[in-house]
This record gives structure tokens, C-alpha cells and sequence, in this order.
């Protein structure tokens, strides 16, 4: 069925390119000029207006790849930088090797092409019937699936997804006559901006940017600071100390809050090792945590008694 629905549709197509005494004359470079513009305004789709770009243009594979194949001919044909140029069979056997065919792959494209010079209804239709599409071509079914798929939160498994797509009332609204595989519903998946990963890690907020928080930062504390270090003394980006504040009071010495952590598997991860050395087992994890805290200033370093006897630490 499939090849005898194949043969009458290029039967059909040689009737309608091939006017009776004109089996041999080529189109005019005019006409094939015209077919060019109109064949790529098609495979683009229709544009989306003020917003910029083309709509989807919802062609299958089969039948695209048709339209480039015709585009490509009828562009080595009518374009003057082109080897082949007003040579109708020598630039259709170069469109068919730039696809990877033969004489045979060339003379359809001179049929469809004549085709649609005569008539821009004429395109290329896929023999195969639905082979290329799938269930998501079905706009409807794609809205209803991916609310189900947020229903199911951080639960979503190909399996469910298999399970919901044999749903009988499912199967009876969007005509769905088989079940799908788990392969083709992580497929699906995937067509739905679905990814099989590890979930992503938000930032933790203290507080920080409350209101009161953000008030009292821009209205005490920052001016408060800006006053002091008048009075402190500063230093450049190299650590070199600026000339001393020439602000009358107090020289300031500000002294600043210190925290590190240590964990008790720190370690050098990587030095030099000779090439035959043995690999070694080391502990997993970061091991136990130990912080730190101490205050310093620029001026006398770790907090300290004057002795050096105790310490802030």
C-alpha cells in the first residue's frame, strides 16, 4: 500500500510538470528565482510579526528534507556564482550529491520542482503517513501532560509517565491507539525541558536584606563607619599605608572579628608524586569541624594582652 500510494502521488506530480511538447525545456531563470524565495519563506514559517522571527512551520523530516533538496537545486540553478548556473540537469544532480544521492534522488527533484513552479500548492507530501510524528504534536495532550508532570512534583519517573499515557480516558480523548515505551516517555521527557540531574542548590538568607536590617545598616552603621575610618589609618590595594588621617580627634584603631574553620581532613589534594607510587586510601568526608574566632586589627594584629600571655582566641 505504502509504495503503490508512493508511485501514484510521483505519477500524479510528472502530469502536472510535464506540459505536453515542453518535456525537455527547462524553466526560465525568472520562474525558478521566484520558487527559491517562496520555498524558503515556507520552510521558515510564518513570521511572528512586531516580536521578530518565524513561527514554528511544523514540517516533517521527510518532507523538509524534500524542500531543501528543492531549494538547493533551484539555487545552483538561478544563482549566477554557481558552476551549474542555467544548467537545469547538472544543477539537480549537484543538489543530489550535496545529499548524499544519486540520478534517481536528482530526477525527483527536477519533477517536484517543476511542480511547484507550476503550482505553489504542489508540495511533497510524506508517503509514510504519521511515522515521523509523535504524541506531543498534539498541543492539548502536551498542556494536560505537563500538568499532570507538575502534580507529580519531584516524583516524575518514566514509568508514571507510561502509565498516564495509557490511561483509557487518556487513550479515548487524544486518540492514542498503543502504549509507549519507557524509552520513548524519557524521550518525551526530555522534548518536555525535563532533565534526569541532580536538583539545583539555592543560596540561604540570614535575614540581610529585611527591611529593619537594610535601615539600620544605611542609616547607623555605615555612617558610623564612614566617621571612624576618617580617623583610622588606611592603605592601598597593594598594602602599602596612606599618609596618616589629617581628621582632628582620636587616631581610631579599628579591630575586626576573625572566624576561620578547619576541618580534620583538610589536606593538600595535590603535590608531586612519582609515577609508580602506590595509590593510598584516604578518609572520606571533610571529618569533624573546628572553628576558630579572634579579633585583629592592621595596627596590632591578634587581640592580646600587653604581656602576650592571653589571647581573644
Amino acid at each position: 500500500n505504502r509504495a503503490k500510494k508512493k508511485s501514484d502521488h510521483e505519477n500524479n506530480l510528472k502530469e502536472e510538470c510535464y506540459a505536453d511538447g515542453k518535456l525537455r525545456e527547462a524553466p526560465t531563470i525568472l520562474l525558478a528565482q521566484a520558487a527559491v524565495i517562496d520555498l524558503l519563506a515556507h520552510l521558515k514559517g510564518e513570521p511572528r510579526g512586531k516580536s521578530g522571527g518565524y513561527k514554528h512551520a511544523h514540517i516533517d523530516f521527510f518532507t523538509q528534507e524534500k524542500l531543501e533538496g528543492m531549494r538547493s537545486f533551484l539555487k545552483l540553478y538561478t544563482d549566477p556564482r554557481s558552476k551549474t548556473y542555467g544548467q537545469w540537469w547538472a544543477s539537480s544532480l549537484q543538489a543530489a550529491i550535496t545529499l548524499g544521492r544519486g540520478t534517481y534522488c536528482a530526477r525527483q527533484l527536477r519533477i517536484l520542482a517543476r511542480a511547484y513552479i507550476r503550482d505553489r500548492k504542489l508540495l511533497p507530501n510524506n508517503p509514510y503517513g504519521r511515522w515521523t510524528t509523535c504524541m506531543l504534536a498534539d498541543e492539548d495532550l502536551v498542556n494536560e501532560t505537563n500538568l499532570y508532570l507538575q502534580e507529580l512534583g519531584n516524583k516524575i519517573t518514566a514509568e508514571k509517565l507510561v502509565q498516564y499515557l495509557a490511561r483509557p480516558d487518556v487513550m479515548e480523548q487524544h486518540s492514542i491507539d498503543k502504549m509507549i515505551s519507557v524509552r520513548t516517555a524519557r524521550r518525551y521527557l526530555n522534548t518536555l525541558n525535563y532533565r534526569f540531574a541532580l536538583a539545583k542548590k539555592g543560596q540561604y538568607k540570614d535575614g540581610h536584606e529585611r527591611p529593619d536590617v537594610v535601615r539600620d545598616r544605611d542609616k547607623r552603621f555605615i555612617p558610623k563607619m564612614q566617621s571612624l575610618l576618617l580617623r583610622a589609618q588606611m592603605f592601598d590595594k597593594d598594602g602599602y599605608p596612606l599618609p596618616p588621617p589629617t581628621f582632628e580627634g582620636k587616631p581610631v584603631v579599628v579591630w575586626y572579628h576573625d572566624e576561620s574553620i578547619f576541618y580534620a581532613h583538610d589536606r593538600r589534594r595535590k603535590t608531586w608524586y612519582h609515577k609508580e607510587s602506590p595509590a593510598q586510601l584516604h578518609s572520606k568526608g571533610d571529618g569533624a569541624a573546628f572553628m576558630i574566632a579572634d579579633y585583629v586589627s592592621d595596627r596590632f594584629g591578634f587581640l592580646a594582652s600587653p604581656d602576650g600571655t592571653m589571647n581573644a582566641r
